[in-house]
């Protein structure tokens, strides 16, 4: 079911700005993959364009409008080392002014290093193993916002990050259902996908290649994350402007409401 019973922001006002590895670009002609764009631009109305590093550094998120920034897989340094200090900067001022933030694999370890969520990532001694499917649970929160069914869902799993939340303010989505033996930490149960509040931006970060599922099962929890890092974001942003003296948080609400 997309769109979580039409609670979540509609396609038409979500624009996304989405960032691969650009060594990856430079190396790969088959990089990156087209789950991403097909389960965004060919299966929901959303508005999606790639960009490039130096466009990102030339303020393309303020000029280009867009409310949500996507890291697909890669490998973060790369992104590192091409955005700089600056570029970093730009994400954090994005994010915190109300965009969005939805990092995949290698975004989410990027999302790490640019400090978005209290968070630390675990399990990085594996770097080049081969991908491999992994078994999902989507949380109560999970199941309850993005949509998503109860039951354990098949997804791709490539070397993305284990999560290890510092505080309360950081929200499980779905954990994992799978160990891969031979890991320095079991990943039996621990966070496969959390988010939280970076200012007034929402993040999310996803360890597995949720947009590769098996089926509609996850495709449809995928498009929802989009919606629910814009609806949180938006909610943030209006409040901020009313008479409150706070900004509503609205992903604790949804949290104490889906709970």
């Amino acid at each position: 079911m997309d769109n979580s019973g039409g609670v979540l922001d509609s396609d038409e006002s979500i624009s996304i700005a989405y960032l691969p590895d650009p060594v990856a670009l430079e190396l790969d002609p088959d990089y990156p993959s087209p789950a991403v764009r097909q389960r965004l631009l060919h299966e929901s109305s959303m508005q999606f364009r790639q960009i490039t590093c130096v466009e990102l550094l030339d303020g393309i998120l303020e000029r280009g409008k867009f409310n949500i920034l996507c890291v697909p897989g890669g490998f973060a340094p790369h992104l590192d080392a091409r955005l700089g200090v600056l570029g970093a900067d730009i994400i954090r001022r994005f994010v915190s002014g109300g965009g969005g933030y939805v990092g995949i694999c290698a975004g989410a370890f990027f999302g790490i290093m640019l400090e978005l969520l209290p968070l630390e990532a675990r399990d990085i001694d594996h770097c080049g193993s081969p991908s491999g499917p992994c078994r999902l649970l989507f949380s109560p929160i999970g199941q309850c916002v993005l949509g998503a069914e109860s039951d354990e869902v098949t997804v791709r799993y490539h070397n993305g990050p284990l999560f290890r939340p510092l505080n309360s303010a950081v929200y499980s989505l779905a954990t994992f259902r799978t160990d891969f033996r031979g890991r320095s930490f079991p990943m039996m149960d621990s966070p496969a996908a959390v988010c939280g509040m970076h200012g007034l931006g929402l993040v999310v970060l996803i360890s597995p290649h949720i947009e590769d599922g098996a089926c509609e099962r996850s495709h449809a929890p995928f498009r929802n994350i989009f919606r629910f890092c814009h609806t949180c974001s938006q909610a943030s942003l209006h409040s901020q402007h009313s008479l409150d003296a706070q900004p509503t948080n609205c992903l604790q609400l949804l949290a104490e409401h889906c709970v």
